[in-house]
């Protein structure tokens, strides 16, 4: 998402960035829910908290802080889709992915779409899924499109 939004921070080493609202103590930690900087960089650099689910990632199987193991489990669930769709962090970046579509296609609506589709799914709109989004970006937006390719299998899951 970070990638194709145009967001992501490609910035090597330093100090990594915090999932929560804070570094230390023993409880309380409250997840950050919206992200700039360096808190746009790869999960590589994410400071974790042992014991502390973080909030967008936590049910997307990211490793359990607290526990060491050999083997990370796997798992697809409703809530993992419904926190794709509905969190802050999605939005975010839906909303930054049709900021650069604009940019780099311009006014154009049907540009906007093929740009989007290359973007997202490396691939031009088809003749059907351009006649469907049209609708959808004159309606509610290019952002809303931009959401909908984030939660497409096509984007989701490598064939």
């Amino acid at each position: 998402m970070l990638a194709v939004s145009g967001q992501l921070n490609l910035k090597m080493y330093g100090r990594g960035f915090d999932l929560f609202n804070q570094r230390g103590g023993l409880s309380g930690f409250k997840p950050v829910e919206s992200f700039s900087g360096d808190g746009l960089r790869r999960m590589i650099y994410a400071h974790k908290v042992r014991r502390e689910r973080e909030a967008v990632f936590g049910a997307f199987d990211c490793p359990d802080a607290g526990q060491s193991t050999a083997r990370r489990r796997e798992s697809t669930t409703p809530i993992q889709a419904l926190n794709l769709f509905n969190s802050r962090f999605t939005i975010e970046q839906a909303d930054a992915f049709a900021a650069r579509v604009k940019q780099e296609a311009g006014d154009d609506v049907t540009r906007q779409i093929h740009r989007a589709y290359q973007l997202a799914l490396s691939r031009k709109a088809t003749a059907a899924e351009l006649a469907e989004a049209r609708p959808v970006v004159a309606e509610h937006g290019l952002a809303v499109l931009c959401r909908a390719l984030f939660n497409s299998n096509e984007f989701l899951f490598v064939p």
